[in-house]
């Protein structure tokens, strides 16, 4: 376990590979542990870095800065104290909001943005986000609890990981959850999207409860601009975890691309599972 000290709290981070770096976020549920599959297969060919943001993981959980902005200084400040100059962004939910608000305050830091099921703009949670549902949503009792469910039925590999993202997902407080659905309520990230000059690959599950990919449709119609969204009609939530190699594959099309188009290519079925590709 590697750690740092930003604004005078320690911040936990894990890093593998070697090359050009690649900075995982993670999402509003979660740590830098659901990274694991998709890091490994990175690191083949990269430096793949994950952190815990501020009240999630084993990052410090003091506080009460738990929001959006906080952590894109977050972001900054760790890529400062690490010597990384320039990187890929990965981000997952709220991770890939963070992602497109660094890129747009810091173009000049980030190479290529992928956003993984990312609200555009956070009034698509209001749904899922409604008085006395957080402390359901962290409740032992599973019929209530609908995140710890999903986390439960993730097709993950490795029985650990599985059961540290399970931990994660237990051991988070209101209080954090609090701030953080807040924050993302109040952020749009459209007005920045439209100027975005970061090539940004969105990748959506087209079975994704939380997060419809209908949401980011208008993506599609910015057509001057270095920006694809792609669906993965079987996938939901978390299609990087659903579909490791798939997602894995797609990833490293995308870091290599020169603007052209990214698809799920047709020899791709034949090398994974077909269960894991469906």
């Amino acid at each position: 376990m590697s750690v740092i000290h930003l604004d005078n709290r320690l911040a936990h981070y894990e890093v593998f590979g070697r090359g050009q770096p690649i900075i995982f976020l993670h999402s509003w549920i979660g740590s830098w542990r659901y990274w694991v599959p998709i890091m490994d297969i990175a690191s083949e060919r990269h430096r793949a870095y994950a952190f815990d943001f501020w009240g999630f993981g084993e990052s410090d959980r003091r506080g009460d800065q738990f929001t959006v902005p906080t952590y894109v200084e977050m972001l900054t400040q760790f890529m400062d104290r690490l010597g990384i100059a320039r990187a890929t962004l990965v981000g997952h939910g709220m991770g890939g909001m963070v992602a497109i608000l660094a890129a747009h305050q810091h173009p000049e830091r980030f190479n290529r943005l992928l956003t993984v099921c990312t609200p555009l703009h956070g009034q698509v949670l209001a749904q899922h986000i409604k008085p006395g549902t957080l402390s359901r949503l962290l409740g032992m009792n599973t019929s209530q609890n609908g995140w710890a469910r999903m986390v439960r039925t993730l097709q993950v590999a490795d029985a650990e990981i599985q059961q540290e993202i399970e931990e994660d997902t237990s051991s988070l407080s209101e209080k954090v959850l609090s701030q953080v659905h807040e924050s993302l309520l109040e952020t749009d990230l459209r007005p920045y999207i439209i100027s975005l000059q970061t090539p940004l690959l969105a990748v959506y599950g087209g079975k994704d409860p939380i997060v419809n990919a209908a949401h980011a449709a208008f993506l599609n119609e910015l057509a001057e601009r270095p920006i694809q969204l792609l669906v993965l009609p079987k996938a939901s939530h978390f299609p990087f975890l659903e579909q490791a190699n798939t997602f894995g594959r797609l990833l490293l099309d995308f870091l290599v691309s020169q603007g052209t188009a990214i698809e799920i290519k047709e020899e791709w079925r034949r090398r994974v599972n077909q269960r894991e590709y469906l």
